[in-house]
């Protein structure tokens, strides 16, 4: 990811089907790599946490900071939602305890009024993986798959093909995870697990896609599924003539999001995404205050006059991620302060009562409501690892490192080479077919079977979180690929 996207502000999970989830839906290959000497030290610095006393614009403000070492391959970052799932609210720091955060911030704005309490839906842009959390449009804070942070603004746009070839349908979402009322009939949205519940709105039909195909359409209450999604579908004349006639259960299926900018042209690659949380205004860019409450959508004097808890996010001149909280500041005011702590992009997030900030195992500064989201520092034990496939960064899955050996995944490699696969439940093999060469793995058995000749394995194919990981040296040694390794973005690219 470049910072070419900040043209965009002008100045001034996929996994197998279910009889296959036992072994997983993403095998890892891995390469051996003696990881750097104090790797565990160093990411121990990596997320830093400090009281501040800040003068800017005549004044004084007590500042709570969090930093981050985002290229600390221990370390990921991501927006997280509340445990009830999209719509849903909950208290910061059970927020935190579930997402096993070792650092948060409260993220975009919801709706904190609304008497429904499923329907009190997050206003802004959140990704996580290069998938979208919920769609917004907007400005919006990014991390990309160069641990780089920047701010741009952009629409988040998903469509779904139907069918095959030139006759496939084009479908356009809405949004995703949002809900636009019972009197929008014409309504079509995108539901993914992260709603957390069955999609039961009435006035609706619910086409149930699974492992890229449709499995079911219902006018019931559907369960979205955990390796695809549910297209909510309005039943407004349109829809009738048009969508519905187009779509028959078994029919492929393909999802692709676009991130749009203002101008219409597409602002980045939505796969290179790590994370990103839309809410605003910007306050600073290039080291200066930019608030441009116009540019940016807000008229609220909640934001453009009024003072009031903040909280914000943004990058300090190192490349460090900055999130961090003040009691009682202007939006023109937080921006100054956010000058005077070095960062060279920031953006203001929901604040008031919504103000939260988590560090050193704490609520360091408590909200006064339980909130939709947030925006979550994890560490892990093994770093992570980035792949890329033939130039297509695999964002869906990470590989990592253990015991000196990178284990990546099987899935999300052999998918992008092309090798059709298949997982055998019975005798907990999967065997994927490459250059006229066929390869079977097991789970926890360092050999696997290449044309019917036994090749022993650095280490043995593991199953983690459901996905099967290999290692890397096997693709190299048994297909001829190219590894590449950049060691500042622990990434291993793979060419064939």
């Amino acid at each position: 990811m470049t910072n070419d996207l900040k043209a965009t502000y002008p100045t001034k999970t996929r996994r197998f089907p279910p009889a296959l989830i036992a072994v997983s839906a993403a095998a890892v290959l891995a390469v051996t790599l003696a990881a750097p000497s104090g790797f565990a030290n160093a990411s121990a610095d990596s997320v830093r946490y400090e009281t501040r006393s800040v003068a800017a614009a005549g004044k004084t403000f007590p500042v709570k900071l969090v930093t981050v070492d985002l290229t600390d391959p221990h370390l990921s970052v991501e927006p997280v939602v509340a445990g009830g799932g999209i719509g849903t609210d909950q208290i910061f720091g059970a927020m935190m305890a579930a997402s096993g955060a070792v650092a948060g911030i409260n993220g975009t704005f919801f709706d904190a009024y609304e008497d429904d309490p499923l329907r009190r839906f997050p206003n802004g842009a959140m990704m996580r993986s290069g998938d979208v959390v919920h769609s917004g449009d907007g400005p919006t804070f990014a991390i990309g798959a160069d641990k780089t942070g920047w701010l741009a603004r952009w629409k988040t746009q998903t469509e779904i093909r139907i069918g095959s070839g030139a006759s496939a349908y084009p479908v356009r979402p809405w949004g995703v995870n949002a809900y636009y009322g019972e009197s929008s009939a014409d309504q079509v949205v995108l539901f993914t697990p992260d709603f957390g519940r069955p999609v039961d709105y009435p006035g609706g039909m619910k086409i149930v896609v699974s492992e890229g195909a449709v499995r079911s359409v219902t006018d019931t209450a559907a369960d979205v599924p955990e390796d695809g999604y549910v297209l909510f579908v309005g039943l407004s004349d349109n829809n009738r003539t048009y969508l519905l006639p187009n779509v028959a259960v078994g029919a492929r299926a393909a999802l692709r999001t676009t991130l749009v900018a203002p101008d219409g042209s597409t602002a980045a690659d939505a796969s290179r995404v790590l994370a990103a949380v839309g809410a605003g205004p910007k306050l600073v860019g290039g080291g200066a205050v930019d608030v441009d409450f116009a540019r940016d959508g807000f008229d609220d004097p909640k934001l453009t006059t009024a003072s009031g808890a903040r909280s914000f996010i943004g990058i300090d001149g190192s490349g460090r991620l900055a999130m961090g909280t003040t009691p009682s500041a202007t939006i023109a005011e937080l921006a100054q302060v956010a000058v005077s702590l070095g960062l060279v992009e920031a953006m203001n997030l929901d604040g008031g009562a919504s103000s939260a900030l988590y560090a050193d195992g704490a609520v360091v500064t408590r909200p006064g409501r339980p909130l939709s989201n947030a925006f979550v520092v994890k560490r892990h034990d093994n770093p992570q690892v980035q792949v890329v496939v033939n130039g297509s960064f695999v964002h869906e899955f990470r590989g990592y490192v253990e015991n000196e050996t990178t284990m990546a995944p099987f899935r999300g490699i052999f998918e992008r080479l092309g090798a059709p696969f298949r997982w055998n439940g019975d005798e907990r093999t999967v065997t994927a077919e490459l250059n006229g060469r066929t390869v079977l793995l097991r789970p926890d058995v360092a050999t696997a079977t290449v044309d019917g000749e036994p090749v022993a394995l650095s280490a043995a194919p593991r199953i983690v979180d459901g996905h099967l990981y290999i290692p890397l040296r096997f693709v190299a040694e048994t297909f001829g690929a190219k590894v590449t390794w950049n060691q500042a973005l622990y990434r291993a690219s793979i060419d064939l």
